[in-house]
């Protein structure tokens, strides 16, 4: 059995984080901060290590994968399941349009945890499905074109993906009283042995 350590970042800053404005299923570019942090990641990941890199088909996570392994032959699989979380009539709307246009929605929603699921969109129960399925595709696809018994995988996804992927693993809830499990801009492992399983968390790029 092969042996898979998957490295797992969320994307670099877009026009949108900057804005405070939903994305889901929608996209929107790096900004030049976003452009300076991804590449500033390449010391600490050292890219060159890895085997593949897997994203989501978004282009913001794409953007990301394709500054970090500027110059190196390595290959991209773009994974259209391990996009971010379907936020449906939200998506698009800062917070502060989302809370004008339907008030309290948002914490009444956080209030069910997995069950969380945006109006017109998915849970993070459906998430965590999609995407776990979408990583063991992923990593299907590496072990048939890469004939190494260990592979070291980055994996540029999103952040509801992210949590959604490690909290399932770590059985751990998103009920808004929970600590959280997982901090921003930092670097997580997971591994795969015929199962997913979490290595460890927070890792400072």
């Amino acid at each position: 059995m092969k042996q898979v350590r998957i490295a797992l970042i969320r994307h670099s800053v877009t026009i949108w984080n900057e804005e405070n404005r939903i994305q889901g299923h929608m996209d929107s570019p790096l900004t030049k901060h976003g452009r300076k942090l991804a590449d500033k990641w390449r010391k600490t990941l050292s890219p060159e290590t890895f085997d593949a890199v897997i994203t989501s088909d978004l282009g913001r996570a794409i953007e990301t994968a394709e500054i970090i392994t500027q110059g190196l032959n390595i290959p991209i699989i773009k994974i259209p399941g391990l996009r971010e979380q379907d936020w449906g009539e939200w998506s698009g709307l800062t917070y502060k349009e989302l809370d004008q246009k339907w008030p309290g929605i948002l914490s009444a929603e956080e209030a069910k945890g997995w069950n969380f699921r945006p109006v017109g969109g998915e849970s993070r129960e459906e998430i965590s499905k999609r995407a776990l399925k979408a990583l063991e595709e992923g990593i299907s696809k590496i072990i048939d074109i890469i004939d190494n018994e260990t592979l070291k995988v980055l994996a540029v996804i999103h952040e509801g993906t992210l949590k959604s992927i490690t909290y399932k693993l770590a059985d751990h809830d998103f009920m808004p009283g929970t600590p959280k499990l997982i901090k921003r801009r930092r670097l997580h492992w997971i591994k795969w042995d015929g199962n997913l399983s979490i290595d460890r968390l927070n890792d400072i790029l």
